[in-house]
């Protein structure tokens, strides 16, 4: 049997910046509801199991921030003893939106990669670009000249006092203020060697 390489491995505890896409030239998203459905999705699967720090849903992709929850966190029953139970939550959550997505769009076959991205993140500079990168997102791609007019990532959560399952006061403990949150946005900083955490 083959033996599974912790570094391939979601562990407990720690911080991913984690991407997925659409297979070929298909679309995650084709209508507005679908990036609703996701989050719904999303809120379902992979919040019991993470602190979800940033997000932003491009039509044929998406990008999150979040931190694994400590074992003792999770109040959902799961099996501690499987080491790849963090990887099945994500595939699980990804078949979940598929089926649906298919269900309500005509369609068969597989949406999603199968395997997803992700890339370990340290804390400090290198969190704070990565959030920035991922709210800028949809001007990387074109979709929008300003990122505070894409509706669906976390960026605009940030400015509103609404309840929300993003982790808020984590992220903002990184800044001095909103104003603070905010011009770090609109100047775009990027911390040297940062890059290294990005995917598309």
């Amino acid at each position: 049997m083959k033996k599974t390489n912790k570094s391939e491995l979601l562990l407990f505890g720690e911080t991913y910046h984690i991407y997925n896409k659409a297979v070929g030239d298909e679309l995650l998203f084709r209508t507005a509801n679908d990036y609703y459905f996701f989050l719904k999705k999303l809120t379902r699967f992979i919040l019991p199991v993470s602190n979800i720090y940033a997000y932003c849903l491009i039509p044929n992709h998406f990008h999150l921030l979040l931190k694994i929850k400590e074992v003792e966190e999770i109040d959902k029953p799961i099996d501690f003893n499987d080491d790849k139970i963090l990887q099945k939550t994500f595939t699980n959550f990804f078949i979940s939106y598929s089926k649906s997505f298919n269900k309500a769009h005509q369609r068969q076959g597989r949406l999603l990669l199968q395997a997803f991205k992700k890339i370990h993140v340290d804390e400090g500079d290198y969190f704070t670009s990565l959030v920035n990168y991922i709210h800028r997102n949809p001007i990387h791609h074109g979709l929008v000249k300003n990122y505070q007019n894409w509706k669906y990532s976390s960026y605009n959560t940030y400015l509103s006092d609404k309840q929300t399952s993003i982790d808020r006061p984590e992220v903002m403990s990184y800044f001095d203020s909103l104003e603070d949150f905010i011009e770090f946005h609109e100047e775009n900083k990027i911390h040297l060697g940062a890059e290294k955490y990005y995917l598309e």
